[in-house]
């Protein structure tokens, strides 16, 4: 733009002076009326020249505003995720507390089941011997000692026959709390579900408005430059990290690096994919600059598992513009690697993690239009070629 408004400036002065050298011939009247034009042609230029200026401001704060917008919208798809996650995991439990609860439902049913048969019994038997009396029993005994004995096992038998009335009332009442508690497991589910839908929905119409302000940026105003800068104050905090990190070990991880050394090019990949971007300065022809990936990019499907590269301890897990949903994990001896630009994170900060145990899922990050994981790995501040120390 600059460059076409200094020829057209150019050009302005070689005709003017080409008019004034004529205009000598000409005259005064003529001359003045050139010289007028000539600057309204200039005041014309200049107030162009202001409107493509105040354009071009206009242009780089709504970039800005989109771009909020769109992290805005990126952090609440984060925060969603991991919300359905929670709710899914409650599910979980509360499925199994429902099987538990309807075993135990199951169990005493069955007792009481046991239990009425046995009185039903007791009860005809009862009945065909209406005639019958226990005093008289006793007294017909062969002897005073048997006619005692006989008062006593009917005594014993009276008191199973009441023992077991009440222990059939309680088994009824157990039963009756029992069915109520499965009832309101299975409404807490029901509307768990019905919650884990409607975040669901959310999270869909998040993606929608994530793709359309994306596409309006493109249009609007390239961000690659902004993205750059983005990605180095990203670098800059991540090294941060992992200062404070590092801060907290002790001497004894000499051993522990040692033996993550012997992993060199034996680690597991930490999702299916194809590296769209490798590690170091790579130059970009668009905009004749070089930048420095501290990691390498994979290209994989949407919601891809992402998974440990080794065993470890999650020791981080939060956002950035340039890196959206991330996790570090510590392999010890001041390794760490980080997955960046998830989408469901699985796991919890303090969890002890295995080698191929999944982390979370690949997403759309920053303004990246496919599915892409972001991987670093780093001794220390020192970053890594990822690429020389996977399978």
């Amino acid at each position: 733009m600059w460059q076409r408004l200094a020829i057209s400036s150019i050009i302005i002065i070689v005709l003017f002076d080409a008019d004034y050298v004529t205009a000598q011939k000409r005259s005064d009247v003529e001359l003045d009326d050139i010289i007028s034009s000539r600057r309204v042609e200039l005041e014309a230029i200049k107030k162009e020249l202001k409107l493509k200026e105040e354009r071009v401001k206009i242009l780089e704060a709504e970039e800005k505003q989109y771009l909020k917008r769109l992290y805005a919208i990126e952090e609440q798809l984060s925060l969603n995720n991991r919300f359905i996650t929670k709710i899914k995991k409650q599910i979980t439990d509360l499925n199994n507390s429902l099987k538990r609860l309807e075993s135990r439902l199951a169990v005493n049913q069955e007792e009481l089941k046991r239990r009425e048969d046995i009185m039903e019994q007791r009860l005809v038997w009862i009945y065909k011997r209406s005639n019958f009396s226990p005093l008289l029993y006793a007294i017909g005994a062969e002897d005073f000692l048997q006619g005692a004995r006989r008062l006593y096992l009917f005594s014993l038998l009276n008191r199973y026959d009441r023992s077991m009335i009440i222990k059939m009332e309680e088994l009824n009442q157990s039963i009756k709390s029992e069915k109520s508690e499965l009832l309101k497991r299975k409404n807490e589910i029901i509307n768990l579900k019905a919650e884990k839908e409607t975040q669901a929905k959310i999270v869909k119409v998040a993606r929608k408005n994530r793709k359309r302000l994306l596409m309006e940026i493109r249009r609007k105003k390239d961000v690659q430059l902004r993205e750059i800068q983005q990605l180095v104050e990203d670098q800059e905090r991540i090294s941060g990290i992992i200062e404070i990190l590092m801060a907290k070990k002790t001497a004894s991880e000499i051993e522990e690096a040692r033996a993550f050394l012997k992993l060199q090019g034996k680690l597991l990949w930490p999702v299916t994919g194809k590296i769209i971007r490798g590690f170091g300065k790579i130059r970009d022809e668009k905009y004749a600059t070089v930048i420095s990936n501290p990691g390498i990019d994979i290209e994989a499907d949407m919601g891809s598992p992402v998974r440990a590269i080794a065993t470890g301890e999650v020791t981080y897990i939060s956002w950035l513009r340039g890196y959206g949903s991330f996790v570090i994990i510590d392999h010890g001896g001041s390794y760490y690697s980080l997955y960046a630009h998830l989408d469901e994170i699985l796991v919890e900060i303090g969890q002890l993690i295995t080698a191929g145990e999944i982390l979370g899922t690949v997403s759309e990050t920053g303004a990246s239009a496919k599915p892409v994981l972001h991987f670093e790995l780093r001794k220390g501040k020192e970053q890594l070629n990822p690429a020389a120390w996977l399978r």
